[in-house]
């Protein structure tokens, strides 16, 4: 019964640690957040941080994985319905509203900075993208083609590149675009007026 407790508490302080580090990471960068730093924020030692997590890589590693994880959740609630609001287009542009929602939390230096220091942490970040992309979008876009909501002739691997190359473009590092946009305003431009190009009438 004391280990089963004791497991308990070192899962809640992984966990604090995870969020911990993941918004320090996530404002600052990974590169200029130190384990100093995460463990200064959660009032803890350094010693004991590590005893949670090895390096620094790891930390990082297991903070993105936090963070998609989080992500997937919020989005599962759309991958599948059987409510009576089963649209394939409105269920696409809610998957698309959380992911724009939490990409506008990430600077774009914590994503360039996963890029360029941190490539396992950046592969997993950007597999999970292209998953939600070529697993759920395309599937739901396929259903739309199915009840014949989609227009004659419309390549949806196409549709699908197409959206990762204008989320790929509003992230960049010189980007402005969560800065001079709001979150509707990119998702209207982005997903909803493209979607409303190739529906069937």
């Amino acid at each position: 019964m004391v280990e089963v407790g004791n497991n308990h508490i070192v899962v809640q302080e992984r966990t604090a640690a995870l969020e911990q580090a993941l918004s320090l990471f996530t404002k600052y960068g990974c590169k200029r957040v130190s384990m100093d730093d995460v463990a200064h924020a959660l009032g803890i030692s350094k010693k004991t941080l590590y005893t949670h997590f090895k390096t620094k890589d790891e930390l990082v590693l297991e903070s993105v994985a936090y963070l998609l994880q989080r992500t997937h959740l919020k989005m599962s609630n759309f991958f599948e319905l059987s409510d009576g609001h089963n649209d394939p287009f409105k269920r696409v542009i809610q998957i698309y509203r959380v992911g724009l929602k939490e990409l506008r939390n990430l600077s774009p230096t914590f994503l360039f900075g996963l890029k360029k220091y941190y490539p396992e942490a950046f592969n997993f970040y950007n597999n999970f993208r292209q998953g939600i992309v070529w697993t759920y979008i395309l599937d739901l876009l396929q259903e739309a083609k199915n009840k014949g909501q989609i227009k004659e002739g419309i390549n949806l691997k196409l549709i699908c590149e197409l959206f990762l190359l204008r989320t790929d473009e509003i992230i960049l590092p010189q980007s402005d675009f969560f800065d001079n946009y709001t979150t509707e305003e990119l998702l209207e431009h982005l997903i909803i007026v493209p979607l409303q190009g190739i529906r069937a009438l």
